[in-house]
């Protein structure tokens, strides 16, 4: 009754919106809605011929690539909408994409008056047949969610396309005339040298749970992990360096290796102070990564529709929450004072002239100034969350710990973050043509799609890292052995020495015990099994 065309036909939108719908739930659909039976091996044809057909779909999307332009610039004024390709051999021919940037204003007015000055920057690549990546910029909200600030799409992750993408995001958002700005990121080469070369001035961190992968990565202590995470979350200098010698104690050499890895953009200690954020992990970027994981199989303008509708439908849904909230500050900032306010049991408050204190906690004493609004332990100044140092003080002080918490955290100003969203666009059918020459897609990209794959086996001593000869021994250290003689250094062919003879197999199988009776007439206790079997050697 129904052939793979016609589910394929049936099942085309529904597979746009949900990549992952299985062959067995197409089946029970058909039968659901149509009352009709087919077999999953149908489904599962019709849903490879519809993937495949959106596969070959990449120079359509490209084509109009410039009409999806004029109209997202025609709903969004302000926008920051920019193609780069690369010209045809010849005058009148196709250009070929080369990257694309995009930044809406609302997006970046939202980040720059009523956002924490912290940006999570990463890359992606993109699941296509051709070559793709997703460069993006995070930034993070009173409630500590996402806000994402500007993406831009890139044929390959190089030290160019970070360098451009770095000065775009810098002239979007005036990132040079900041005075507290920090960065988060990997490791990533290109990326670095982007941002030290851009924002010397700012402060570069870098993910923390990627330095420690990268140092423990062929050891599996658990001891190690607790060390690291200590060193990584210790706010003051001399925390920093009594945990350093800890680690040093338990492992020298994992120490002498983790102070190769520039602690100081890694661990709190050495982190500035007015960004009101703590954070020494990349969880900015891995969550939008998460959020366009299906988008990221999808062509190029499918692609681009989904990050935007994403977006505006994320700004609509969040000022609907913000307005309802009936507290002071954010959710995720209230537990975070509550927590605070729990620990003060455990202190122990001392008056000093001129509003200073000092608190003990655990035997460990710390000063608090509140005129300045500082702790020893460093934490307040730099979460803007008053610490339980802080908090006892005030506590004791008969005084509110809401009244000493930052703006950054309040619902107003949460609500004001989502106030202006992106407006919707129409569909392809009713973008305005803009007669300019198509562009072609980037090359095909060699091999299988997607990123490569972590968990290649290890290559051995002996064995080459070129992917080329990757099942091939190298012979530049491989020892000949001979087999006629056995001695090394030589071959048969040239051997001279007398032959000599194997020796005899080793014998299979386990010795079993015998039994009792035959014992007590002298026989052994044990006994082999042998394995026997047809053999053919050749003439000595």
């Amino acid at each position: 009754m129904l052939k793979r065309s016609s589910i394929a036909l049936l099942f085309e939108e529904r597979l746009r919106v949900n990549p992952k719908l299985t062959k067995n739930e197409m089946v029970a659909e058909i039968k659901r809605e149509y009352n009709l039976e087919v077999t999953p091996d149908q489904c599962a044809k019709a849903k490879t011929k519809v993937l495949r057909a959106r596969h070959a779909s990449h120079d359509d999307h490209f084509s109009r690539i410039w009409d999806y332009q004029a109209e997202v610039l025609k709903q969004n004024p302000g926008i920051e909408f920019e193609i780069e390709t690369v010209p045809g051999p010849v005058i009148g021919s196709k250009q070929r994409f080369y990257r694309l940037y995009i930044c809406f204003k609302a997006q970046k007015d939202s980040w720059k008056q009523t956002c924490r000055p912290v940006i999570g920057i990463d890359g992606a690549f993109l699941k296509w047949d051709i070559k793709g990546h997703l460069l993006a910029a995070v930034g993070r909200d009173g409630d500590n969610r996402i806000v994402p600030i500007a993406w831009a799409v890139v044929e390959i992750e190089n030290d160019d396309n970070w360098d451009w993408f770095m000065r775009h995001l810098s002239a979007s958002l005036g990132l040079c005339e900041m005075q507290h700005l920090a960065i988060i990121s990997d490791k990533q080469s290109g990326l670095v040298k982007a941002i030290h070369t851009i924002l010397p001035e700012a402060e570069h961190r870098q993910c923390s749970k990627h330095i420690m992968d990268n140092w423990k990565r062929d050891s599996h202590d658990i001891e190690l992990q607790r060390l690291f995470w200590k060193i990584a979350r210790s706010y003051t200098i001399e925390e920093f360096n009594n945990h350093m010698e800890e680690l040093r104690k338990y492992n020298p050499q994992a120490h002498t290796t983790l102070q190769l890895t520039s602690p100081m953009t890694w661990s709190r200690a050495y982190f500035r102070i007015g960004t009101c954020c703590n954070d020494n992990l990349n969880n900015l970027s891995e969550s939008f990564n998460r959020t366009i994981r299906q988008a990221r199989r999808k062509p190029l303008l499918d692609l681009l529709e989904d990050i935007r509708r994403q977006c505006m439908v994320r700004t609509a849904k969040r000022y609907i929450i913000a307005d309802r909230l009936k507290t002071r500050f954010t959710k995720r900032a209230h537990l975070e004072i509550e927590k605070m306010i729990a620990g003060v049991r455990n202190c122990e408050r001392y008056m000093a002239r001129n509003n200073l204190h000092q608190i003990e906690v655990n035997g460990v004493s710390y000063f608090v100034d509140m005129e300045k609004k500082t702790c020893g332990c460093r934490k307040w100044q730099m979460v803007g969350i008053p610490c339980i140092h802080a908090a006892s003080v005030i506590i004791g002080r008969r005084e509110k710990v809401e009244d000493y918490v930052s703006e950054y955290y309040t619902k107003v100003m949460w609500r004001e973050t989502y106030r202006d969203g992106i407006r919707p666009v129409q569909g392809m059918p009713l973008w305005p043509r803009t007669n300019r020459l198509p562009v072609l897609p980037p090359p095909w990209r060699r091999g299988n799609r997607g990123r490569p794959n972590n968990h290649a086996r290890r290559k051995g001593r002996n064995e080459t890292a070129s992917s080329s000869n990757k099942n091939k021994m190298s012979r530049g250290k491989r020892i000949m052995t001979c087999s006629n003689c056995l001695q090394e250094g030589h071959n048969k062919q040239s051997c001279k020495n007398a032959t000599v003879l194997n020796p005899p197999p080793r014998l299979r199988g386990r010795p079993r015990k015998m039994p009792v009776g035959q014992r007590k007439n002298g026989l052994p206790g044990f006994c082999f099994v042998f394995d026997v079997r047809m053999t053919t050697s050749k003439p000595q």
